[in-house]
């Protein structure tokens, strides 16, 4: 398989990502019935990236305009929504007096962890033009954002497990 097949298979997994968010967050709330960490932290991701998705035509719009603002515009969205989404993550369990669960603190550190590769690429693409973060931006991007759905899955699936045998050895 060569690298054109890869990325374009990245970039078709990426068109989901939305999509695979927004059905883990809906299935946590039918699951957990209550207010948890792991509700809180699919919304902000949910609608986090949700807000990402519907902005990006117009931001790929706008980069393609000419002017250093423009391009600015296209990664200082992203960066602006991961710390905001990283911020309203904590607000957040702070607020409903939640405790922060390892899947909230996955999620913080992919946001970081995307914010940290716009900002790179930026700085690298258009300040120092070395083009170094070239291939981490365009394959790093996508690839946090589709394994974030296995690892949410693996550790829901982990926790739930705990609190069953936690459930069932409990004295009764």
């Amino acid at each position: 398989m060569g690298w054109d097949t890869i990325e374009a298979l990245l970039f078709d997994l990426g068109k989901l990502v939305f999509v695979a968010y927004f059905l883990l967050f809906v299935l946590s709330v039918f699951v957990e019935r209550k207010v948890s960490s792991l509700v809180i932290s699919l919304m902000v991701l949910a609608v986090a990236n949700g807000a990402m998705t519907a902005l990006t035509p117009l931001l790929y719009e706008l980069a393609s305009m000419p002017g250093l603002f423009y391009k600015f515009l296209w990664y200082g969205v992203f960066v602006f929504i991961d710390c905001i989404a990283i911020f309203l993550l904590y607000k957040f369990h702070n607020l409903l007096r939640q405790s922060v669960s390892s899947i909230a603190s996955i999620i913080a550190v992919a946001f970081l962890a995307l914010a940290s590769i716009q900002t790179l690429r930026f700085f690298d693409r258009f300040v120092s033009n070395t083009e170094v973060f070239q291939l981490v931006y365009q394959y790093g991007v996508p690839m946090i954002n589709i394994m974030l759905v296995p690892l949410i899955a693996i550790f829901w699936a982990v926790n739930l497990k705990s609190a069953n045998k936690n459930v069932q050895a409990a004295p009764g």
